[in-house]
C-alpha cells in the first residue's frame, strides 16, 4: 500500500545541533524506533513495532525512500522517560538516524521529544498521545498521527451525554500524565455538554498494578452509572476481568480504550454488556478502500493474528513520513517540515488527513462504540460505531495560544 500526499511548499528553518548530514546523504533512510518492549507499555508496544516493520518491508521490496533502503534501528525505553531519553540520544549521536518514532508511555514520549527538539531530528508520535506535545512542549520538529489524549476524552465525552439514562459518573485513570489528562479532559469537556451530571472525585490507579480490587471497590461505592477509565493494556483486561467479580456490569457500565489488543485478549471472556469502546483505529471499522484487506491479510501472515489498533497506526506513521520524504525530495528538517504540515495524506484510517502546523496535531478520527458478539471474528468487536471526525475534537489555535501563555 502506498500513502498519498498532495503537499503546499512554505520555509521554515531549524537550527540543527546534532543533524547528521552524511545520514542524509547516506545508503540507508534511518528510523530510530525508541519503544516501551518492557515495562508498563509492553503488551502494545510490541504491535506498534509490527505494523511498522511490516511498512518498512514493503517500502523496501519497493525501492525503499528515494531509492534509498529504509533501517529501522529499535531501542527499548523500559517504559521510562530517563531511559527513553537516553536511547533517543544515543540513536541521533551514534547512528544518525533520520527520524525518531515508536514511543508508548506519554511521559517518555515528552523526553524523546526534548532530545529530538534538541538534535533538530523529525519525531512524529503513534503510540503515546499527550496533548502535551501538541501545547505547552511543541516543537516544529514533531507530529501526532492519532487523536492526541484530550481528543479522545472530548469524544468519550460526546458518546456519554448522549446517554441521557446515566446520572452519575466515576472518572478512574492511570496515575501518570495520559491518565490525569484524559480525566481532565473528560471531565471539563462532559460538563460543558450535560450540566446536570452529576461527575464523582477521580479515582487514579498506580501504573503496573495488577490488583484492581482497591480501585473498583471505592468507584463501585459511589453508584456510578458509568465508569469512565483511561486505563490500557494489560491493566485494562485485569479492570475488566476482576470487575467482573465485583459484579460492576451489573451494577454499572464502563467506558474505556477498547483497542483490538484488548479485545482479543479479552475474548470471550469478555462481558456481554455494559462495555462501551474508545478506539485509535479498529481494523474492522476503517472505511473501505482498495488497501485495507491487503494490510489485513499481509500482517495476518506475518504475525498470526488481526492487526490491533496500534499495528494499524505503526504502519499509517511509516506510509506518512515516507510519502512527505518522497514530496520534500530529501529527509531534511527544512525540506521535510513544510511537507508534513502542508501535506494531505491518505491511508488506513482513510483520506484527506491533515497535520496542521501551529501543534502538529493530525486531524485523525476516533471511533467510539458498544462492545458486542458476532461470528465474523473470533473475538468481540465494536458495534454501532460513531466516528468523530478529529476536525471536531481539536482544540482552536487561540484555544491553545492561550494555553501555552497560562502554562508559561
Amino acid at each position: 500500500m502506498a500513502t498519498k500526499t498532495r503537499t503546499g511548499v512554505s520555509a521554515l528553518a531549524l537550527a540543527a545541533v546534532l543533524t547528521s548530514a552524511a545520514a542524509a546523504e547516506g545508503n540507508t533512510v534511518k528510523i530510530g524506533y525508541v519503544t516501551g518492549l518492557s515495562g508498563a507499555c509492553s503488551s502494545i508496544s510490541e504491535d506498534g513495532l509490527n505494523g511498522t516493520k511490516l511498512a518498512v518491508e514493503e517500502l523496501n521490496a519497493k525501492g525503499g525512500i528515494l531509492g534509498r533502503q529504509i533501517e529501522l534501528i529499535v531501542r527499548d525505553s523500559q517504559t521510562k522517560p530517563d531511559e527513553g531519553g537516553k536511547q533517543a540520544r544515543e540513536l541521533v549521536a551514534s547512528e544518525g538516524v533520520d527520524v525518531l518514532t515508536g514511543v508508548c508511555s506519554s511521559s517518555v514520549l515528552l523526553a524523546v521529544e526534548a532530545v529530538a527538539a534538541e538534535a533538530g531530528v523529525p519525531h512524529y508520535a503513534i503510540i503515546g498521545s499527550t496533548q502535551k506535545a501538541n501545547i505547552e512542549a511543541f516543537q516544529p520538529n514533531f507530529w501526532q498521527i492519532q487523536p492526541n489524549a484530550t481528543m479522545e476524552a472530548f469524544a468519550a465525552a460526546a458518546y456519554v451525554a448522549k446517554k441521557a439514562e446515566w446520572k452519575r459518573i466515576q472518572p478512574m485513570g492511570y496515575d501518570y500524565e495520559w491518565g490525569h489528562t484524559s480525566v481532565e479532559a473528560f471531565t471539563e469537556h462532559l460538563k460543558e455538554l450535560r450540566p446536570d451530571i452529576e461527575i464523582t472525585d477521580p479515582i487514579f490507579v498506580k501504573l503496573g498494578d495488577n490488583n484492581m480490587g482497591p480501585y473498583i471497590a471505592p468507584a463501585l461505592s459511589t453508584k456510578p452509572d458509568a465508569i469512565y477509565a483511561a486505563i490500557f493494556g494489560g491493566g485494562l483486561v485485569n479492570l475488566i476481568k476482576q470487575g467482573q467479580g465485583f459484579g460492576l456490569f451489573e451494577r454499572s457500565n464502563l467506558v474505556t480504550l477498547t483497542t483490538v489488543d484488548a479485545l482479543q485478549s479479552m475474548g470471550s471472556t469478555m462481558p456481554k454488556t455494559g462495555v462501551y469502546g474508545i478506539a485509535r483505529a479498529p481494523f474492522f471499522a476503517l472505511p473501505p478502500s482498495e488497501e485495507l484487506p491487503g494490510f489485513i491479510e499481509s500482517y495476518r501472515a506475518a504475525y498470526n493474528e488481526y492487526p490491533t489498533d496500534w499495528a494499524v497506526n505503526g504502519y499509517d506513521g511509516i506510509m506518512i513520513y515516507a510519502a512527505a520524504v518522497e514530496a520534500a525530495g530529501s529527509t531534511g528538517m527544512d525540506a521535510l517540515m513544510p511537507k508534513i504540515y502542508g501535506g494531505t495524506f491518505d491511508g488506513l484510517r482513510g483520506a484527506g488527513l491533515t497535520v496542521r502546523a501551529f501543534d502538529g496535531q493530525m486531524s485523525a478520527p476516533a471511533y467510539v462504540g458498544a462492545i458486542a458478539f458476532g461470528s465474523e471474528f473470533p473475538f468481540p468487536t465494536l458495534t454501532d460505531v460513531d466516528i468523530v471526525p478529529g476536525e471536531t475534537l481539536m482544540w482552536s489555535e487561540d484555544k491553545i495560544q492561550a494555553l501555552r501563555g497560562a502554562a508559561n
